[in-house]
């Protein structure tokens, strides 16, 4: 047993003379964080599913339009037509965000969630000031959202 341990003395003795005879100071300092940049087809990628997402915004006034109304079938019916997808669509770009943006648009992603259910229920309920309310989170949920999606 003694004649083991003094082998396995000498094999990590040996290991540590090489880790340290292979190591430079140099390499031990941390290096300099480059500034993230996004590649072309990144952000084509990207700009693609956000110019989709822009159209359904193009669409906000009509929305708007049937809340003042207050028809709120229509407006239900708008919620889960043309505005269906675009959570799915905001949650495919911020996929390809770096972690600091995408964390912000995965937010504005869920608060955009909230908004649309805000209003489908405002619609069920009749309730024209719930209706505004989440109408007006629903459009601050976005420009948090273009905020951190990059331009091309």
């Amino acid at each position: 047993m003694s004649k083991f341990r003094s082998i396995l003395a000498v094999a990590l003795a040996f290991v540590m003379v090489m880790f340290v005879a292979f190591t430079h100071p140099a390499d031990a300092k941390p290096k300099k964080a480059q500034a993230q940049t996004y590649a072309a087809e990144q952000i084509a990628k990207i700009q693609a599913y956000a110019s989709d997402i822009q159209a359904m915004r193009d669409r906000f006034p009509e929305l708007q339009s049937l809340i003042e109304q207050e028809d709120y079938i229509f407006a239900r019916n708008f919620i889960h037509g043309p505005l269906g997808e675009l959570r799915f669509k905001m949650l495919t770009v911020a996929r390809d965000l770096f972690p600091d943006a995408r964390k912000t648009a995965e937010e504005a992603s869920k608060d955009v969630f909230k908004a649309l259910n805000a209003l489908d229920r405002a619609g069920i309920d009749k309730d024209y000031r719930a209706a505004a309310r989440a109408y007006t989170n629903l459009n601050k949920a976005l420009d948090s959202f273009f905020s951190v999606v990059p331009q091309g």
